[in-house]
């Protein structure tokens, strides 16, 4: 499916050109267990109390918001009630606007909040650094509102709409530029999860607010703040974008399938697109343990209004349980991805068996597959025209599984060698012999 991308937006023409407005993007994508703490991650750093509580990506998984691009990528982190260090980091996707809009979008669930309320999100100009623009949190009773303030003046503007405790919020807070002094405009959109942001830009939930005070030069960073303990909010925040342009229709893959099918230690994925615009690539991804690592790629179709079917295949998988997902990649850089929904195992061997090297001929390496079913000592050894041992590959008890041998040849002659493995399991012996050609 595609998603709606608040915020993170591409499409401006100009001639036949294309541009990325995205100043800003941040998923964080760090490890949360044990907590990293955010200020040790570029391009974080303390603003203000350095080490002191200082913010921790510390939700494993974040938050989730159907269709928004930040959801589900990354972790999230936990803004505390309690008084300690505050982290700013600048834009790092763009230059620094002076004049338009300015549209900050994120994932946000309360935990708790007080009746005096506090700010926790900022945007911030390049001198100072200023708070130009204060999001705010305080507790109506019953759940919770959301505010807004502008540099220079004392006015905080709440929502009347109550919000709940723990539900997940998409929030934007929007900045324009105005021509005269102290005529700049302050906005906040609140969108619920069952009322995403619609493909125009709506009437906000606050605003817009003029209200005098300070206009700013430029903006030039986001904040993140904890507050005090009499006043402060605790809230987990995700999938922070900053764009110069409202539009929610960013990453234009409309995924219509992604599925599996297993064949021994191979995988072959396969999926389809409905409709594709300025589409470079996918690229795979695979994980193991949490930790993803990217194992090919596949060519996108650009522009297509037409079905395209894609497949890949993820070869030599020892035995093990795998993630897959796809990363795809437009060709000004922005990207989302795509995740399968189930995972993928690969089991045990049911025979033994010992694969013919590849590639054959070789120089000077080569690859060698042998599977176990079942437990025992294992030997490959490398012989010569003659009959006699020149290597031992493999000499030792092995577990049942999917195995390659990675063999370099570098100190051999030319020549036809075989290779022979003998898998021990209770006395009984599997014993297997291959021929391999190594040209120099």
């Amino acid at each position: 499916m595609k998603k709606l991308i608040l915020l993170f937006c591409f499409l401006v023409l100009a001639s036949t050109k294309i541009y990325s407005q995205i100043i800003f993007m941040e998923n964080f994508q760090y490890p949360a267990v044990p907590p990293t703490i955010l200020s040790t991650t570029a391009p974080w750093e303390p603003l203000s109390s350095a080490g002191i509580a200082p913010i921790l990506v510390d939700v494993p998984g974040g938050l989730t918001y159907p269709m928004y691009a930040g959801s589900g990528i990354g972790n999230a982190v936990t803004l505390q009630d309690l008084s300690g260090e505050d982290d700013s980091a600048r834009f790092n996707l763009g230059p620094i606007p002076t004049s338009g809009s300015v549209y900050a979008s994120f994932m946000l669930s309360a935990v708790s909040a007080t009746p005096t309320g506090d700010y926790f999100f900022a945007l911030l100009t390049e001198v100072g650094p200023a708070q130009v623009l204060r999001v705010y949190a305080r507790s109506s009773g019953i759940g919770f509102n959301l505010g807004i303030q502008k540099s220079g003046t004392s006015t905080i503007n709440y929502t009347t709409q109550v919000y709940s405790f723990l539900a997940t919020y998409l929030v934007v807070a929007k900045y324009t530029f105005n021509p005269l002094a102290a005529d700049d405009a302050v906005s906040l959109f609140v969108f619920p999860v069952a009322s995403p942001p619609p493909s125009t830009e709506p009437a906000p939930t606050l605003g817009p607010l003029v209200q005098g005070g300070t206009d700013a030069a430029d903006l030039s960073a986001v904040l993140l703040r904890q507050g005090s303990l009499t006043g402060s909010a605790e809230v987990i925040i995700d999938g922070i974008y900053v764009s110069t342009i409202y539009d929610n229709t960013v990453l234009p893959v409309e995924l219509s399938s992604f599925s599996s099918l297993i064949n021994g230690r191979e995988v072959t994925l396969n999926w389809s697109t409905a409709t594709e615009t300025n589409n470079s690539a996918f690229e795979i991804e695979r994980s193991s343990n949490g930790a993803w690592s990217k194992v090919g790629s596949v060519t996108g179709a650009g522009t297509s209004t037409t079905p395209q079917n894609y497949s890949f295949a993820d070869r030599g998988l020892a035995t093990g349980n795998y993630s897959y997902r796809l990363k795809q990649i437009d060709f000004n850089g922005n990207f989302e991805y795509f995740n399968l929904n189930n995972e993928v195992v690969i089991g045990l061997p049911v025979s033994y068996s010992l694969s013919q090297n590849y590639p054959n001929p070789f120089n000077p390496s080569t690859k060698i597959n042998y599977d176990l079913p079942f437990d025992g000592k294992v030997s490959v050894k490398l012989f010569d025209m003659s009959g006699k041992e020149v290597s031992s590959l493999v000499n030792e008890v092995k577990a049942a599984g999917y195995y390659t041998i990675n063999f370099n040849a570098t100190n051999l002659s030319s020549g036809i060698y075989f290779y022979t493995i003998n898998a021990d399991n209770n006395g009984q012996n599997f014993v297997s012999t291959k021929k391999m050609m190594l040209v120099k």
